[in-house]
C-alpha cells in the first residue's frame, strides 16, 4: 500500500515539474515577444523556419522571376493589365557605422548623388526611405553589396497602359485584391498560386486538376485596335451632340462575344481612387431603353413569326396596319417566344436585369443596351440567342498552353425556328439597308420624353443606333446611344453629322480594321514600350523626398550612355518635363552636363537602339 502512495506522490511531483517548465518557458517567449516589436509578417518568418521551410533571400526571389499578378490581354495579346516587380530601398541608420562609404556605394546604383543620400543618413528614424522604383537589377546590386541596416521591400505595382479604354471591362484593383469588372470576377485565378480546374468550370481544361502555380493570364475577347476607334468616334459624338453621356458595344452575333465596350465619360484605372461615382457603374447594363425605341424594327419581326411556316412578304409600311394587326397580347407572347425580357448575365459577375432601384417599377420595363444587343443579334444569327461574353481564355504559364471557354448549354438557347431566322434576317436588311448595295443595316431612334427622378422630373433626349455588316450575314453588331439632359440648342444639321452617318462610317471602319488583324496565339514577352510609359508615369506622379536640395541636385547629370529608366532615375528631384525622342539608350541630351538648372524647367532626350 505504502509503495503505490509513493509512485502517485512520485508521478504527481513529475507532473507539476513538467507544467512549472512550460510556464516558465512560457513567460521567457512571452519576456522576448514583448521586449521585440514583431510584425505578422516576422511571425510569419518565424513559424517558416519552425516548419524547415526558409524563405528565400531577395537574390533567390529576384532572379527566379517571382510570380506577379497575371496579365490580361485583348484578343491579339496587347496588354491592358500588367504588373511590374519594384523596389524601395530603406537604411537603418543606427545600424550602419560607415555612412560616407555607403552612400557612394548605393549613389552609383540608385543614381542619387551621394551628398544626397549622407543628408538623409542623419535622422534618428529607426528607417529611413532612399529610393523607391527600383527595379530588380537594381536591388540585386544592392543586395550584394551587404550593407550593414541596409534593406529593400519588394512592391508589385499594377498598370493599366491603355488608360481609360475598356476601363469599364477591366476594372482595377486595390492593395493587389481585385476591387471591380475583370480584375474583380477572376481575381482568385489572376492571384499568384495555384487554383482548381473546378473552380473555373466554363474553361475546358482537359485533364489537368491544378492551374496557374506559376501564374495565369487571361485573353479577354475585346479588340483593342476597335476598342480605340469606338471611344473616339463616341467622344466625338458627346461634344458634337451635347450629350451628358454615351454608350457603345460592338459584338459578333455569330457567338456572342464582346469585341469592345465603351462607357463615356471614362475613368482611368491607374487613378480609380479619382473616379468617383463613374468608376463603379456600368451604363450597358442599366435599364435605359423604352421598348417603344425598337417598336419599327420589333413589329416586323412579330409579325414574320406570326406568319408561322406563311412565307410571304410583309405588306408596305405605308398601308399595314398599325403593328401589321398584332394585338397586345399577340405581341406579349412572341415577346416571351423570343426571350426579349430575359435577363442578360455578363461574364462579369452582374445582372443586367438587376433593378438599380427595388422600388423603381419603370425600370422593370425597361431593357438595357446589353440586353437590346443580345435580343437583335438572335434575330439575325438563325435565332441563337448567346450569353455575351467577355472572357475568351487563359493562358497557363507554366504550361505554356492557352485554354480556351467550353460551350455550356446554358451560353446559348435557340429562339427561332431555322426558316424564319433566314426570312427575318432578309426582311432587316431590305428594310433597314443603309445603301443599295446591302453593305451594312443601320436603324436609328429618338426618345424623348420626361421621367421621374425621385420627387423631381428629368428630361431625357436619347438617341439610339444600330448597325450590322455585311447586311446580308452580319459579323458584327454596333449598337451606340447619347443622352442629352437639357435642351441647349444644337449646331446646324450643316455643322455636323448625323448620328446615323456617323454609325454607318464608324461600322465601316471598324469592319475593314478587323478584316486587318492577326489574332495570335501565344504572348510574347511584356511589352517594352508599356514599361517605358510606367516608368514615365511614375516620374511624373513623383514626389521628392523632403531633404534639402544639394548643389549636386540643381546641376544636369550626365545621362549619354543610359538607357531610359536610369536616365529617370537620374534625373529624379529635378522638376522638369521632360521630351523623349527614339528608343534604346540615351545619345544626346539637352541641356548639357553640369549645366545649372536654376530657372530651367524642360529638358529633351535623343535615344537611340544601335549605340
Amino acid at each position: 500500500m505504502n509503495t503505490v502512495r509513493s509512485r502517485r506522490k512520485k508521478r504527481r511531483k513529475i507532473r507539476l515539474t513538467v507544467v512549472g517548465f512550460f510556464i516558465l518557458l512560457s513567460a521567457a517567449v512571452g519576456g522576448i515577444l514583448y521586449r521585440l516589436p514583431l510584425s505578422l509578417q516576422d511571425i510569419s518568418r518565424i513559424i517558416q523556419l519552425a516548419a524547415d521551410k526558409t524563405p528565400q533571400s531577395l537574390k533567390d526571389k529576384t532572379a527566379s522571376g517571382e510570380a506577379l499578378r497575371g496579365i490580361i490581354y485583348d484578343r491579339n495579346f496587347k496588354e491592358l493589365a500588367v504588373s511590374y516587380p519594384l523596389y524601395s530601398l530603406y537604411i537603418h541608420p543606427a545600424k550602419n557605422n560607415n555612412h560616407n562609404q555607403t552612400a557612394k556605394q548605393l549613389a552609383d546604383i540608385i543614381h542619387v548623388p551621394a551628398d544626397e543620400l549622407q543628408l538623409r543618413f542623419k535622422t534618428s528614424a529607426r528607417a529611413v526611405q532612399l529610393a523607391d522604383d527600383l527595379d530588380s537589377d537594381q536591388a540585386n546590386a544592392v543586395e550584394h553589396l551587404h550593407l550593414d541596416g541596409i534593406s529593400c521591400k519588394r512592391n508589385e505595382v499594377r498598370y493599366y497602359p491603355e488608360n481609360e479604354a475598356a476601363a469599364n471591362v477591366i476594372g482595377y484593383i486595390g492593395n493587389g485584391v481585385g476591387l471591380y469588372g475583370i480584375e474583380k470576377k477572376y481575381d482568385f485565378v489572376l492571384q499568384p498560386g495555384g487554383y482548381k480546374a473546378a473552380d473555373l468550370p466554363g474553361i475546358n481544361f482537359f485533364d489537368n486538376t491544378m492551374l496557374g502555380e506559376k501564374g495565369t493570364d487571361l485573353v479577354l475577347t475585346l479588340d483593342l485596335a476597335l476598342q480605340k476607334q469606338i471611344d473616339t468616334h463616341l467622344r466625338r459624338m458627346l461634344r458634337e451632340q451635347h450629350g451628358a453621356r454615351g454608350m457603345a458595344l460592338l459584338i459578333d452575333p455569330t457567338s456572342g462575344k464582346v469585341l469592345a465596350s465603351s462607357t463615356q465619360p471614362s475613368f482611368n484605372p491607374n487613378y480609380f481612387w479619382q473616379t468617383g461615382a463613374t468608376g463603379g457603374r456600368d451604363l450597358l447594363f442599366q435599364p435605359f431603353f423604352s421598348r417603344r425605341t425598337l417598336q419599327p424594327m420589333l413589329a416586323r419581326v412579330a409579325a414574320i413569326v406570326h406568319q408561322g411556316e406563311e412565307d410571304r412578304p410583309l405588306l408596305p409600311i405605308t398601308i399595314a396596319a398599325p403593328d401589321f394587326g398584332l394585338g397586345t397580347k399577340e405581341f406579349a407572347g412572341i415577346e416571351q417566344q423570343l426571350r426579349l425580357d430575359a435577363p442578360v448575365e455578363d461574364s462579369l459577375g452582374r445582372d443586367a436585369g438587376e433593378v438599380t432601384d427595388s422600388g423603381d417599377e419603370r425600370n422593370k420595363k425597361q431593357l438595357s443596351l446589353m440586353q437590346i444587343g443580345v435580343d437583335l443579334a438572335s434575330l439575325v444569327n438563325g435565332g441563337w440567342r448567346h450569353q455575351p461574353s467577355f472572357l475568351d481564355s487563359v493562358y497557363d504559364v507554366e504550361k505554356g498552353h492557352r485554354f480556351t471557354k467550353r460551350q455550356q448549354e446554358k451560353d446559348e438557347i435557340h429562339v427561332l425556328l431555322p426558316a424564319q431566322g433566314v426570312r427575318i434576317r432578309r426582311d432587316l436588311a431590305a428594310h433597314f439597308a443603309a445603301s443599295k448595295k446591302g453593305g451594312c443595316l443601320a436603324f436609328h431612334a429618338e426618345d424623348t420624353r420626361i421621367e421621374p427622378a425621385g420627387v423631381l422630373s428629368r428630361y431625357v433626349q436619347r438617341q439610339l443606333f444600330v448597325g450590322m455588316i455585311p447586311g446580308k450575314k452580319p459579323a458584327m453588331l454596333l449598337l451606340m446611344a447619347v443622352d442629352r439632359d437639357q435642351l441647349a440648342p444644337l449646331a446646324k444639321r450643316a455643322q455636323r453629322r448625323s448620328m446615323r452617318e456617323e454609325g454607318k462610317t464608324l461600322l465601316t471602319a471598324l469592319y475593314a480594321t478587323a478584316g486587318k488583324e492577326q489574332v495570335a496565339i501565344h504572348p510574347a514577352e511584356k511589352d517594352r514600350r508599356n514599361f517605358a510609359r510606367f516608368l514615365i508615369s511614375r516620374r511624373v506622379d513623383y514626389s521628392p523626398l523632403p531633404v534639402e536640395q544639394t548643389a549636386g541636385a540643381m546641376e544636369m547629370p550626365r545621362l549619354v550612355g543610359l538607357s531610359l529608366r536610369k536616365a529617370l532615375r537620374q534625373l529624379n528631384g529635378r522638376k522638369l518635363s521632360i521630351a523623349i525622342e527614339g528608343s534604346g539608350r540615351i545619345v544626346a541630351q539637352s541641356p548639357a552636363p553640369g549645366v545649372h538648372l536654376q530657372g530651367v524647367k524642360s529638358c529633351k532626350l535623343t535615344l537611340n537602339s544601335e549605340i
